[in-house]
């Protein structure tokens, strides 16, 4: 017979200064007082172990045969969005409103200092955005087209305006814009200025590379 104060096969041992040790299993070997149980995994956790597994394999089954995509629904968002913005555009007017009203071109030129000045110059002939009083309009001359690319921006540097300005500064912006004197000069931002600036950096390469003058 093994003696319980040994640690022996079957021990049961003695609880110090009030511990609570676990009951070993029979014929379990005692290790720093610590034995092992037996304990029946929780009816909860089962429940929820197999409970995903069964999810996991109807959702596979769904991703893969239902035809839901990520891309799917981001096309018919972007859709749903196209929508609403071509029921917006409907509302608006295609003619300014404002040409010739003399407070609505004081406003719009308020409106013109503050946001277009920086990139077209005070008198419309373009530094950074291209000339906005030369014959050149890649995007269309018209009221509508004005309208779109100031509201929605175009690529390659031209911002949207429309969620800061709102439809009314836009429209009395571009009413301003009526009034710079125009040029028949093909100004910053048309084909023909880029040609004659890049033939004239050219040259001025060519001549640096010669030491002519």
């Amino acid at each position: 017979m093994s003696d319980p104060k040994s640690g022996g096969e079957g021990a049961t041992p003695t609880p110090a200064n009030d511990v609570i040790v676990e009951r070993p299993l029979a014929g379990a070997p005692i290790r720093d007082g610590i034995g092992e149980e037996d304990n029946e995994i929780p009816l909860w956790f089962n429940v929820g172990f197999y409970g995903l597994m069964v999810y996991g394999v109807a959702y596979i089954l769904f991703y893969l045969f239902s035809g839901w995509s990520t891309e799917a629904q981001y096309a018919a968002e972007v859709a749903v969005a196209e929508e609403r913005a071509a029921a917006v555009r409907a509302t608006l007017p295609t003619e300014n409103p404002f040409r010739g009203d003399d407070a609505a071109i004081a406003a719009g030129q308020e409106v013109f200092s503050t946001v277009c000045l920086a990139c077209h110059l005070a008198d419309g002939k373009g530094l950074v955005g291209p000339s906005l009083v030369d014959p050149y309009w890649k995007y269309g001359q018209d009221d509508e087209s004005l309208y779109q690319t100031v509201a929605e921006g175009r690529p390659l540097g031209m911002p949207g305006w429309g969620a800061q300005l709102g439809s009314e500064k836009i429209w009395q912006v571009l009413a301003y814009m009526e009034t710079l004197p125009r040029s028949d000069e093909p100004g910053v931002g048309s084909p023909e200025y880029d040609a004659a600036q890049a033939a004239a950096a050219a040259a001025s390469d060519s001549g640096a590379a010669t030491g002519t003058p």
